[in-house]
């Protein structure tokens, strides 16, 4: 009789969907002069919870509210030059739900460089 309870409970709970949700983050800031007043944001895309998992090949990366915006690589690296200013940076897979945007807000000076990770969330069923 209990196998019978059991069964239904532990199907129902193995279908229930998982989500590990994204999340971003600052790893350093630095001046550069040759950025002739200029600033740089660049970093890497993870598919994953943190820097063990994969390269994340072609995420989108763009600043919210411009036209400016670029695609990570096959190490999962990108880099957007820009001037120094306030920024929304928002990173998302063209196959991902929409769930998973990550964003990160970030102030910029002249000359300065700050490098920032995206972890891409999941879901698994």
């Amino acid at each position: 009789m209990l196998a019978v309870f059991l069964i239904p409970v532990l199907l129902s709970s193995c279908l229930d969907p998982y989500y590990l949700d994204s999340k971003s983050n600052i790893v350093k800031r630095s001046t550069d002069t040759a950025l002739n007043d200029s600033a740089l944001i660049y970093g890497t895309v993870f598919d994953g919870p943190d820097t063990t998992s994969f390269p994340f090949l072609g995420a989108n990366i763009w600043l919210e509210g411009t036209d400016i915006k670029t695609t990570s690589n096959i190490q999962g690296s990108f880099n957007l030059k820009v001037l120094p200013d306030t920024y929304s940076v928002k990173c998302l897979h063209p196959n991902s739900e929409e769930r998973f945007t990550m964003t990160l807000d970030i102030s910029l000076s002249p000359n300065e460089k700050v490098e920032i990770q995206f972890f891409h969330g999941s879901v698994s069923e």
